[in-house]
């Protein structure tokens, strides 16, 4: 008996058939695939009219980006994260005879214990489709993108089995590089597809750094991929005769090696790398407008 039935709680079935809840995954202040969004959007030069015209498009790249390919991400890389589901799936049960107890049907779909089958049914089923929903109303190309990112996921759930995949390159992958390829193949002007690309790839680096500094032991190659990705980033914008911005960018980074020479954890600096990565984007939009 559980704690609330001793309690004398009486439990009540929700209203919906597919049970949506949201809340913040750590901290909203750390580069994460919904800021990179926003930063592709201004890095697109976009005028404030044209911002506006597509305003429910934008809303949508947000809506996949972020909360569903997010989702979807982290079901299939980190299971355990998720709330407990058991009691749903008892209740849930459908008692057919290839599915009694101890069959291996029911092993297999978790009927007897917990079972990656049954969690991707329960949770990430409905995240795929509503997600390859959205994706169809956005554009073609966000339906390829979907399938990518739910591959990227699949190679992230054998991570916890084959430790040769390189989980912290799948979350680049699925926090940088994929978002930033959305917004510019959706919103469609490919003219300037190239210095978007390389912006995006040296955020994705510096992602990359930031995961490999908190995680290796010796964390040179995470300094190392920091250095290189904020050097980048500063020289980006020298050769698009952008230097002004540069000042910003310099105030936004100084904070990173600040800490990292009082050994300091870098999760406390997170906020300046999204004020850095908002700040290049609108930099960028600047020069290609």
């Amino acid at each position: 008996m559980s704690e609330a039935e001793s309690r004398g709680v009486i439990h009540i079935a929700g209203s919906s058939i597919i049970d949506v809840r949201m809340w913040f995954d750590e901290s909203p202040w750390r580069v994460a695939a919904g800021w990179t969004v926003l930063a592709a959007v201004l890095a697109s030069g976009l005028s404030f009219p044209n911002l506006l015209a597509q305003a429910s498009t934008i809303a949508l790249l947000f809506l996949l980006a972020d909360p569903l390919w997010g989702s979807i991400w982290g079901l299939m890389s980190t299971p355990e994260s998720l709330p407990t589901i058991q009691r749903s799936m008892a209740r849930s049960r459908v008692w057919l005879p290839y599915l009694r107890s101890g069959s291996p049907a029911a092993r297999l779909f978790g009927m007897d214990g917990p079972s990656i089958l049954a969690l991707i049914y329960k949770v990430a089923l409905p995240a795929i489709v509503l997600a390859l929903v959205v994706s169809f109303i956005l554009d073609p190309v966000a339906i390829w993108l979907t399938l990518a990112l739910i591959v990227v996921s699949t190679a992230g759930w054998l991570h916890q089995q084959i430790e040769s995949i390189p989980v912290r390159l799948l979350f680049v992958l699925t926090t940088v590089a994929l978002p930033w390829l959305l917004v510019v193949l959706v919103l469609g002007d490919e003219t300037k597809l190239t210095v978007q690309l390389l912006l995006a790839g040296l955020w994705a680096l510096h992602v990359w750094g930031a995961q490999s500094y908190q995680s290796d032991d010796p964390k040179v190659w995470g300094v190392a991929a920091l250095a290189v990705a904020q050097a980048g980033i500063g020289l980006l914008l020298i050769l698009l005769q952008l230097p002004l911005w540069l000042v910003f960018l310099a105030l936004f980074f100084l904070p990173t090696w600040l800490a990292l020479y009082r050994r300091e954890p870098l999760d406390r600096v997170r906020f300046w790398w999204v004020a850095a990565l908002l700040t290049s984007g609108l930099a960028l939009g600047q020069a290609v407008t």
